[in-house]
């Protein structure tokens, strides 16, 4: 089965073919006059439609869902071409059918595929938009950064900084970058079964290529953005608006992919990063391995000029990347989205959870002696380490966030409670030092480590709950309430019957999705649907809030200025700040 997109001048290839048009709306009817007038050498043998729709002929000729014309055996070795408002929709309901051709006829998605890459450097757009504070909010030292895509899979990428000193929004708006592997090339040489997440191979592109984080160096002189293990890094000059895509590898090297999320080295403004080539990609999710070869680097941005620290093999899809505070160790982990065996649309809610519990393969997580090039792993007792972040205090300690989330064609499941893990790095070992958990724990997005009056918190979301956890004894802190869920109030994701009921993660505007802490870990941003909600660690409340002036912004991970810096040089760099 081969996957790709085309407008309407690639029309001539199925002269004299037989092909299924997908979609009944707008976009198939025009498709369908276009072949009638243009290509009348091209035979149509029928529509497909979603089982919403309700034709059942559209020009004379027979309208099936894809369950009916699978059943007749009519999608095999078909050549389908995809017209509908929803493309990427579409093709989803297709993945365990086996066409010999899909063709999107979309021309913004050909144009994401066939468009050829702009050339660095590029500019961005800036904006500042001043606050609007609810009475009373507190003036506090925060500066939060966030990332996402506007306007669907051709939108632009949008890097904002909201300035919680100077109460404004600081935003960059940029175009979105073209894909340079080919969707072709990789619907014909990876098996659908081998795609995590059970994508199809354009949402794996899709989704590769979304924003997931943006960092801000420690001058607060750039603003890194990396998206899920693309093909090269967004680094944007918040001086001049220069966009530079980086990567320094020559054309026959091939492509590499890059970490989802690099680190800043304490007060340098340089990025530590990981990558490692496609082919490599490409041929562990072919054999199933998912091994490939990285290398660790150090971006100098000032001369965008890295050097190749050190090389070492591991599990590909290597999420995050995080340096030790006194610049040591480095520390890794991949996020493997799990499988259930079999066919997801014919298995049930609790053959879906007890697949995945009898079958689960635990992940391992890397640690690099950065000086010494000794590379060490560490298997985590429970499934997909995803996110690393450092006490404030002591630089060989970390705390690692473990997912137990399985996307699969009916939404998201959640088939056990999520962790925190207190990690301390040994010469040559990683030991676990405490866990914290609970029945109704759904470690959703994000934690974020922070010091307050001396010692080392964990802010972590969990659905419609913010969970203060303090890290030196891995226990509750409190727990603030952020809105009442029946569901989520009494999940029990440890028992059974519970894990029977069907459900989804879906979002729900008076979610946390992502929390960051102020300068002087007083001060928690909880980032909501429509507003920044402020939580004050001393009166255990929220204190106010800024509301957002347009519609809904979307949230990454929403680091901080200075994540993972040691305590002492937060403190020094908050003190020239807030003068």
């Amino acid at each position: 089965m081969s996957i790709d997109t085309m407008t309407w001048n690639e029309l001539p290839e199925f002269d004299n073919k037989r092909v299924i048009i997908f979609g009944t709306d707008k976009d198939g009817t025009a498709l369908m006059e276009h072949i009638q007038t243009r290509h009348p050498s091209i035979t149509v043998d029928f529509f497909l439609k979603q089982p919403t729709a309700t034709h059942r002929q559209h020009f004379g000729l027979p309208v099936l869902t894809v369950e009916e014309a699978r059943a007749q055996g009519l999608l095999a070795g078909a050549n389908i071409l995809i017209a509908h408002t929803k493309p990427v929709d579409v093709l989803n309901t297709l993945l365990d059918d086996s066409p010999a051709e899909i063709r999107l006829v979309s021309r913004l998605l050909h144009g994401l595929f066939h468009a050829g890459n702009a050339s660095a450097p590029l500019r961005a757009e800036k904006r500042i938009t001043p606050f609007f504070l609810e009475r009373g909010t507190p003036q506090i030292p925060a500066l939060v950064t966030n990332a996402y895509q506007a306007g669907g899979p051709g939108g632009e990428s949008v890097f904002e900084m909201a300035d919680f000193q100077n109460q404004e929004y600081v935003t960059w708006h940029m175009p979105s970058p073209a894909c340079p592997l080919s969707l072709k090339e990789l619907s014909t040489v990876v098996p659908q079964d081998a795609l995590p997440m059970r994508m199809s191979h354009l949402s794996y592109l899709l989704w590769k290529r979304s924003v997931h984080v943006t960092q801000l160096s420690p001058s607060r002189r750039w603003l890194m953005g990396v998206r899920y293990n693309w093909f090269w890094l967004d680094i944007l000059n918040t001086e001049t608006g220069e966009l530079t895509r980086w990567h320094d590898l020559p054309p026959e090297d091939g492509l590499w992919d890059y970490v989802a999320t690099g680190d800043f080295d304490g007060e340098r403004d340089s990025f530590l990063f990981v990558r490692w080539p496609v082919a490599d990609a490409i041929a562990g999710m072919r054999d199933g391995s998912n091994r490939v070869h990285c290398q660790v680097g150090r971006l100098d941005l000032d001369t965008m000029r890295a050097d190749i620290l050190h090389e070492f093999d591991f599990q590909d899809r290597i999420h995050q990347c995080t340096i030790s505070g006194d610049g040591r160790y480095m520390v890794f982990a991949p996020m493997r989205m799990l499988r259930p065996g079999g066919d997801p649309r014919q298995l049930k809610q609790e053959d879906i959870m007890r697949n995945l519990q009898e079958t689960v393969v635990l992940d391992s997580m890397a640690t690099l002696d950065l000086h010494t090039g000794k590379v060490w792993f560490t298997e985590i007792p429970y499934p997909i380490p995803a996110h690393f972040e450092l006490d404030p205090f002591d630089p060989h300690v970390f705390y690692v966030s473990t997912h137990s989330l399985m996307p699969h064609a009916d939404g998201v499941l959640c088939f056990q409670p999520g962790t925190l893990h207190k990690m301390r790095i040994l010469d040559g070992e990683t030991v676990m030092e405490g866990t914290y958990t609970h029945p109704g724990f759904i470690r959703t997005t994000q934690h974020c480590v922070f010091a307050w009056n001396g010692a080392p918190y964990i802010a972590a979301t969990n659905q419609n709950k913010l969970e203060i956890i303090d890290a030196r004894e891995m226990r509750l802190w409190h727990c603030h309430k952020i809105a009442d869920d029946p569901f989520y109030d009494n999940a029990d994701f440890n028992d059974p019957e519970f894990l029977k009921k069907p459900f989804n993660l879906p979002p729900q505007p008076a979610w946390c999705d992502s929390v960051s802490a102020s300068g002087d870990g007083r001060y928690l941003v909880l980032h909501l649907h429509d507003r920044f909600a402020i939580f004050d660690m001393e009166k255990k409340s929220v204190v106010g809030s800024v509301v957002h002036r347009d519609n809904a912004r979307p949230s990454s991970h929403g680091r901080y200025w200075m994540q993972n810096a040691p305590q002492d040089c937060i403190e020094s760099r908050y003190r020239a700040f807030r003068r």
